[in-house]
């Protein structure tokens, strides 16, 4: 009997903490249901189950065997989906910034070999995301590099380059910050949105970077959108930093005024999979429209 069956099972038993229950969902007797977790437990040399005449209690080993049951028979599903539909979903994480400046562009030179892929991108806390990446609930990570050097799992992952450009401040065209130097404890002494800011970046900083930022209370706000860090700073005197290549339209529109962060900031961004992830061409494939 194959084991992704037996794990069906036990999920069933698990939840409604009943074999009469479980047989009924599954349309099976109650002895299949008792044949297939002592064929899991004998297969596996654990106990799943405390069982008794009147009740159905998990063991420890079951408690924590219960979350991934669910992870496989999930990837399963999708496994089949995807098998049969002959279509295939990417499911891509980035940082605020990177969602609203790359993901679009390389969407539409994707689309020109691979069609029926499907892309579900979305943007979460870093940490939280390479957590995602091990369980292989996503494909793909695209962070700042400073952000993935100091990410956990950082052995288990194939780190690559896809775009290396200066970061720009930004302001509306009559801001006062245009009659200062321009220096980092200039821009400083004005309130600030940040799209995505996140502590693994801020102590990748120069320790006097990070002393400022601390001193002066850095970022005001933060917002999930690099997009509405952009309407914030054209409607305030509230100044945000975005890449150059988003700034240069915007600068020569006459929308706002930039000039070069004064910390010599990059817009450093590498994409990651997992080591041991193999070959799949539609992530690899992705990875190179970012680059172009």
């Amino acid at each position: 009997m194959d084991e992704l069956r037996l794990m069906r099972h036990f999920e069933v038993i698990y939840r409604h903490s009943s074999f009469s229950q479980a047989a009924e969902e599954l349309h099976l007797t109650h002895s299949a249901l008792t044949k297939s977790i002592k064929a899991l437990e004998e297969n596996w040399d654990v106990k799943l189950f405390h069982r008794t005449t009147r009740t159905v209690v998990p063991t420890e080993a079951g408690k924590k065997l219960y979350p991934m049951a669910i992870d496989l028979i999930s990837f399963a599903k999708t496994v089949k989906t995807e098998t049969q539909s002959g279509e295939h979903t990417l499911q891509i994480v980035s940082g605020p910034a990177i969602l609203d400046t790359m993901i679009h562009p390389a969407i539409t030179k994707f689309a020109e070999r691979y069609p029926k892929t499907k892309i579900n991108a979305e943007t979460m806390p870093p940490t939280l995301a390479v957590e995602e990446l091990m369980q292989r609930r996503i494909h793909l990570l695209l962070y700042n590099d400073a952000t993935l050097s100091k990410l956990p799992h950082i052995g288990s992952l194939r780190i690559k380059k896809v775009v290396e450009e200066p970061y720009y401040v930004i302001a509306r065209p009559d801001h006062p910050v245009k009659n200062t130097a321009g220096l980092l404890p200039d821009v400083l002494q004005f309130d600030w949105v940040i799209a995505g800011f996140d502590s693994l970046f801020e102590i990748s900083l120069p320790p006097e970077t990070q002393a400022l930022l601390k001193q002066h209370d850095f970022p005001k706000y933060r917002l999930l959108s690099q997009a509405a860090c952009i309407e914030l700073v054209m409607q305030s005197d509230i100044l945000t930093s975005i890449p150059q290549s988003v700034a240069d339209p915007l600068i020569q529109n006459g929308k706002v005024i930039g000039f070069p962060h004064p910390d010599n900031l990059h817009f450093s961004v590498s994409s990651a999979v997992l080591v041991d992830a193999g070959s799949e061409p539609t992530v690899n494939h992705f990875i190179d429209c970012l680059s172009v």
